[in-house]
């Protein structure tokens, strides 16, 4: 079932897809056969708690801030969490994942604040349908709520597959950034192994609450805040 988030817009607005699964889609990482049934029932009793033992972090870099825009930090924190939950996949196609999040997300945004025009939506819902048509065959994914199909190891966003390019991302960040904020999601992800469909519904409610501050008007299009590792480490872990 899709994550529910507190982002204004719905996923169909997003152009993202909410029909159910087709027989291709690709099954996360799941418990052991022999524990499924009792995993489900206990975690109809109470919440679920994601694993908070210590690890080998260094701390040390946790208080540091990260100059950037939002749009690359859900683009590396979607492809982790793609990873995170479908570990079979390659990086490749985790970074596409992560392209077709962001890219969806901010065409959504600039819609609902005026910087990029709405379609017609008669013309629209006839493309979606024949989309869907297309498509019917590919395999599928679910990844924080948003229902991608995958077409030569890319995420399809609209008609075309999204290629995932690190060389790209990285720039955003630079080099030495990319690799703390990357290896801070990766190590703050551990804490969901064996829970990766509680992390998919939960996933962008996590980036909400770490993306970087700025207005959510026009006057934060585009625009840098600061990205916070220790801010990245509670939201993910709970702590």
């Amino acid at each position: 079932m899709p994550a529910t988030t507190r982002s204004q817009t719905t996923l169909e607005e997003k152009g993202v897809s909410t029909s159910k699964p087709t027989p291709a889609k690709l099954q996360p990482n799941k418990r052991k056969a022999g524990t499924a049934t009792t995993a489900s029932s206990s975690s109809k009793k109470k919440k679920t708690s994601p694993d908070t033992r210590p690890s080998h972090h260094d701390a040390s870099e946790d208080n540091e801030a990260i100059t950037i825009n939002r749009a690359p930090v859900l683009e590396l924190w979607a492809s982790c969490v793609a990873h995170s939950i479908y570990p079979s996949l390659e990086w490749s196609t985790c970074l596409s994942i992560g392209g077709a999040i962001s890219t969806i997300t901010a065409i959504s945004k600039g819609r609902s604040i005026g910087t990029i025009e709405k379609p017609d939506p008669g013309k629209a819902q006839e493309k979606r349908e024949k989309r869907r048509e297309e498509q019917a065959e590919l395999g599928e994914v679910e990844v924080m709520g948003f229902h991608l199909k995958l077409k030569d190891g890319a995420a399809v966003v609209g008609d075309k597959p999204k290629k995932g390019n690190e060389d790209t991302l990285k720039k955003k960040y630079g080099d030495q950034q990319y690799e703390k904020v990357k290896a801070m999601f990766d190590e703050s992800l551990k804490a969901w192994k064996d829970k990766e469909d509680e992390l998919n519904s939960k996933a962008f409610g996590m980036y909400e609450d770490f993306r970087p501050n700025i207005p959510t008007s026009q006057q934060g299009w585009g625009r840098k805040g600061q990205l916070r590792l220790d801010t990245i480490k509670s939201a993910v872990r709970g702590e």
